[in-house]
C-alpha cells in the first residue's frame, strides 16, 4: 500500500492508493476518516504521529 501525506492551507489530507481516507483541519484538530477498512482502530500505524508514512 502507498500512503500520501499532503499539508494544504490548514488541512492534512492522507491518501492510500490514491484514494483519500482521512482530513485534519489542523487549527480546530478535527478529523474524519473516509474509508474505516483503511484506518480503523487495529491499523498498526497513526497517522497523527509526524513521521513518513
Amino acid at each position: 500500500m502507498i500512503y500520501k501525506k499532503e499539508t494544504k492551507d490548514n488541512e492534512l489530507y492522507v491518501y492510500m492508493n490514491g484514494k483519500l481516507i482521512y482530513k485534519k483541519w489542523l487549527s480546530t484538530g478535527q478529523s474524519i476518516v473516509f474509508d474505516v477498512r483503511a484506518y480503523d482502530r487495529f491499523t498498526l500505524s497513526s497517522i497523527t504521529e509526524e513521521k513518513d508514512i
